[in-house]
């Protein structure tokens, strides 16, 4: 009987590190136009052309180490992790309320056989390192639930039956000096970045004042932009003196001419409140009319009544019937859409404004009029486009509030 031939298998052979070097010796030293073919056909090498080739491109990527053999390292060889990875995705798991704990109170509550210095160093070599949480001002249980009513009420309105028939409005307080640093980013590794060797110095710019705006916009039109309580320039400040004081020396006639003489020299011209507060007569003085001369333009525009929404700021007197914002809107027939306080994620106006913001960071105001002609471009850039597309969210968002039970509500783009 002739011998059977031995089964062939497709497993690559595993040739050794002689057979590899005289490879590599007999090509570095062979003849012009000897190819690889005929190098691996030499009887002290034997190897098929394609595991030359492999080995030659193997040289090229990793050098000198193709000249040895090599094998795969087993898995299963080592001792095994004092930390699983199980265990670093059970305490990174954003779900798990473990992954707020500290250290301790996770090898505490996991009954680990480790120190709390283990973990965080097992952690610390799969990536994950511990960030400060961001924090937000907590909505009350009463707002929690006027919010989840809103959604209630309004969770079925169409956009072309209600929500493009509403004139959003609001006020926005900007600080010069908070705007003027651009964030900047880079991509690097945790824990990889010196902060004290690469802190990046910034210049000042010297102006530090706060600018009052007001605006309104609805589904097909954007209102002008209301400048109000403007700041003065830091060179036109000027600094009341103090009122004297009488001294021992003086006789009450004498201390009173003085007073009379600096009463006489005080700066005179128009009172700027102070701060962000606004009252309801300035209100109804400076920025309501505008709002109810835009609303009546789209009335009689679109031959539809407009509804005028406003947060609950004690200036627009929404909590009274008697006094001038609740006369001078009785006076001029609005309808008012009711909003929920602690609810800018209900009103599209606030996520102009934070495009607004994001625009002007890094830049360099030397004057108050420079400051307002930057806000004031950056509106003028905003387009209906972009209105239109919070201004579509509200339907989802009022749907969104209820299966939140009034949280706060969140998309990609506001």
């Amino acid at each position: 009987m002739t011998p059977s031939t031995p089964p062939t298998t497709s497993k690559r052979r595993e040739y050794d590190t002689i057979t590899r070097t005289r490879f590599f010796d007999a090509f570095d030293s062979r003849e012009e136009g000897v190819g690889v073919g005929t190098i691996t056909r030499l009887p002290e090498i034997e190897i098929p052309p394609s595991t030359g080739r492999l080995w030659l491109k193997q040289r090229e990527q990793i050098g000198s180490q193709a000249s040895r053999r090599t094998r795969r390292r087993s898995s299963r060889l080592g001792r095994k992790p004092i930390v699983s990875a199980s265990i670093l995705d059970t305490i990174t798991n954003q779900e798990d309320p473990i992954h707020e704990k500290s250290y301790e109170e996770q090898v505490e509550e996991l009954e680990l056989e480790c120190k709390p210095r283990t973990l965080q160093h097992h952690a610390a070599q799969a990536g994950a390192r511990r960030f400060k949480k961001g924090y937000t001002s907590e909505i009350s249980a009463t707002n929690k639930q006027n919010r989840v009513n809103y959604g209630r009420l309004h969770k079925n309105k169409t956009l072309t039956g209600f929500w493009e028939d509403v004139w959003f409005t609001d006020e926005v307080h900007l600080l010069s000096a908070s705007l003027q640093n651009k964030a900047e980013y880079e991509l690097r590794f945790p824990g990889q970045e010196n902060r004290k060797a690469h802190l990046r110095e910034v210049k000042s710019s010297g102006l530090k004042v706060t600018v009052h705006i007001a605006a309104g916009i609805s589904y097909n039109h954007k209102g002008p932009l209301i400048f109000y309580k403007d700041p003065k320039e830091p060179s036109e400040k000027v600094y009341k003196p103090r009122k004297p004081r009488k001294t021992k020396y003086q006789t009450d006639s004498e201390y009173e001419a003085q007073v009379q003489e600096w009463e006489r020299n005080q700066p005179e011209g128009e009172v700027i409140p102070k701060g962000n507060a606004m009252s309801q007569a300035f209100y109804a003085k400076e920025v309501l009319p505008i709002h109810i001369q835009e609303i009546q333009r789209l009335q009689k525009r679109y031959n539809r009544k407009i509804r005028l929404q406003e947060d609950g700021d004690p200036s627009h007197g929404n909590k009274s019937m008697d006094n001038p914002c609740a006369r001078l809107k009785r006076d001029a027939d609005l309808y008012i859409l009711v909003h929920p306080a602690q609810s800018p994620d209900l009103n599209p106006i606030e996520a102009i404004w934070m495009i607004i913001k994001q625009r002007l960071r890094g830049g360099n105001w030397e004057t108050v009029a420079e400051f307002k002609a930057a806000i004031q471009r950056e509106w003028d850039r905003i387009t209906l486009d972009q209105i239109r597309k919070r201004i579509r969210e509200m339907p989802w968002r009022c749907k969104r509030v209820i299966e939140l039970e009034g949280a706060r509500v969140r998309s990609s783009v506001w």
